[in-house]
């Protein structure tokens, strides 16, 4: 077959299945990872009808790792892990070591080798980004202690996985390379180390301020396609550039690119131009994960796949479980944490595809963690609407007595407190001052590089589009009570009003209009405007008080 046909045909035939088993598994509050792999295992070579090709899927999904793991690394924040340091680190490290033990003593009774074991328990011993922030964000969870704990939990996994990930050459060169010796091996060690120590020594500081010049400069320019070209022109050559030059996985380099641009003042919007690309390259992935998925390997070893799966279900979520109650948090926490974790996903896929292509792992291993991850991500959803029903057993089953924790869990923060900004001009700048002589902590959202770079230590400012629905979700505009648009450009806010109303639409929104005709358009969008430059500075100002609950709401007049 044509190569060109072969694309398309795996793009036509693949996103149309891969829409409509999503929209399926979405309807059924399932996440839509489960319709992405069941579209590739339709158009794969273990069931009937049309076949893909496999080669063509799997570079395309080589696209879609890179885009993923810098996803990742664009997400990753050191603060966030800090917080919950105490809990999260010794957690995730004494959980990934249970499920891998299990692993692999599964493995070894099944007949298996034990480095499959050890494999297929380190892939099964993180859980799905995707999957666990879906959860979180549906029950309401994500800005809750429990859920920063699970993230943070996570955090430390994906960290421990990008450590395999780098040690994988080694351990393959140590389990089939022949003539094999430890001083090899621990040559090899240690010249990967120094390798990627010289990597990240040098991308986060030559590099950081390489990439910092580069994008600014762009972003000057305000064009958003060229933007976006630099931001993968970068993300690619940084990728390639650590595998040819340091000889580091091209994921880990992508996860390193995530990291640097993660520390500039334009991640916001670099993030949003990228991760519409990231999430369609991602579902290709996925689907090229589910077309090598056999069914018949389950079949013919169905005792291992079980016990695999209670690895996932049973006793990594149990000590989860265990570990948090023993370290003195809530059952609720405890529960939020074990059953968010009960899952594993793309990371596992990651370290999977890995392993295979260096001869870690078998076929029918990789068939195993397929059909886990379809389990525990149908599963997980219903766990998480379960989880009242099993604290109720679970204090039954512990004690007659109300359960007691040794440290409470903090509550969230109030609402009110999540006030957002779009602009910082003139009006923006008289805004801030009054938001902050209340006792506020606003974020502001500017699409001025400059102007962010020079106030960024004075306000907590942000680079981007406020037009731009993943520039709103970066900056959690889901938690926030209000938005507060101070640009004067009438069509500029009612796109701003429209991408605000799909992530909160209960969200209040004040708006400064430049013309008086603008009005009545805002009142149809439920919108409390303000109108000309001095009439919005002195509204936004009687406009605090009422920002609190306590506050009539309705008594603010444009």
């Amino acid at each position: 077959m044509d190569t060109n046909l072969g694309i398309v045909l795996i793009l036509t035939i693949g996103f149309s299945l891969a829409c409509f088993f999503a929209y399926v598994t979405q309807r059924l509050k399932l996440s839509p990872i489960l319709g992405y792999l069941l579209a590739g295992f339709i158009i794969g070579p273990y069931s009937p009808g049309y076949v893909a090709d496999a080669h063509i899927a799997e570079q395309l999904a080589e696209i879609g790792v890179i885009l993923m793991l810098f996803g990742v690394g664009m997400h990753f924040k050191i603060e966030d892990l800090m917080n919950v340091k105490n809990i999260a680190i010794p957690g995730a490290i004494v959980q990934t070591l249970v499920a891998t033990l299990a692993t692999i003593a599964i493995v070894h009774f099944a007949g298996g080798s034990w480095e499959i074991g050890l494999i297929l328990g380190l892939a099964i011993g993180v859980a799905s980004t995707v999957v666990l922030v879906r959860m979180l964000t549906d029950n309401q969870l994500l800005a809750s202690p429990e859920g920063h704990i699970a993230i943070g939990w996570l955090i430390v996994e994906d960290i421990f996985t990008v450590i395999i990930l780098i040690m994988l050459p080694t351990l393959a060169v140590m389990l089939h390379g022949e003539g094999f010796a430890w001083s090899s091996v621990l040559q090899s060690l240690v010249l990967s180390g120094a390798k990627f120590a010289v990597l990240v020594l040098f991308m986060f500081t030559w590099g950081e301020r390489i990439v910092a010049y580069i994008l600014t400069k762009v972003a000057r320019l305000h064009s958003q396609e060229l933007f976006t070209l630099a931001v993968l022109a970068i993300v690619l050559l940084i990728a390639v550039g650590s595998t040819v030059i340091f000889g580091i996985s091209i994921a880990l380099g992508a996860f390193i690119a995530g990291m640097v641009i993660g520390k500039t003042h334009v991640k916001h919007q670099a993030a949003a131009n990228a991760f519409p690309l990231k999430d369609i390259f991602g579902i290709i992935f996925f689907i090229s994960v589910g077309m090598i998925f056999n069914p018949a390997a389950i079949v013919h070893n169905f005792g291992w796949f079980l016990g695999l799966l209670m690895v996932v279900l049973l006793i990594k979520p149990l000590s989860a479980y265990l570990i948090t109650v023993f370290l003195g948090y809530p059952m609720q926490t405890a529960l939020v944490v074990a059953i968010g974790l009960a899952q594993i996903g793309e990371f596992s896929f990651i370290l999977a595809e890995q392993s295979l292509k260096l001869k870690l792992l078998s076929d029918d291993g990789y068939d195993f963690l397929v059909a886990c991850a379809f389990v525990s991500i149908s599963i997980n959803p219903l766990l998480f609407q379960k989880r009242e029903s099993i604290a109720s057993m679970l204090q039954k089953i512990s004690s007659t007595k109300p359960f007691r924790s040794r440290r409470p869990v903090q509550e969230k923060d109030p609402q009110f407190s999540r006030v957002v900004v779009a602009g910082y001009g003139h009006i923006g700048q008289a805004v801030m001052k009054i938001l902050k002589s209340q006792g506020l902590a606003p974020i502001v959202i500017d699409n001025d590089i400059d102007k962010v770079t020079h106030y960024s230590e004075e306000e907590k400012m942000i680079f981007g589009d406020a037009t731009d629905l993943n520039v709103l979700k970066n900056v959690q505009l889901d938690t926030a009570s209000h938005l507060l648009i101070t640009i004067s450009d009438g069509e500029q806010a009612v796109n701003i009003i429209q991408s605000a109303r799909q992530i909160n639409p209960n969200i209040v929104i004040i708006a400064c209009v430049q013309y008086i005709a603008e009005g009545p358009l805002m009142e149809q969008l439920n919108v409390r405007y303000i109108c000309n430059e001095r009439e919005a500075i002195k509204g936004f100002s009687n406009l605090t008080q009422h920002l609190f609950p306590s506050k009539d709401k309705n008594n603010i007049r444009p």
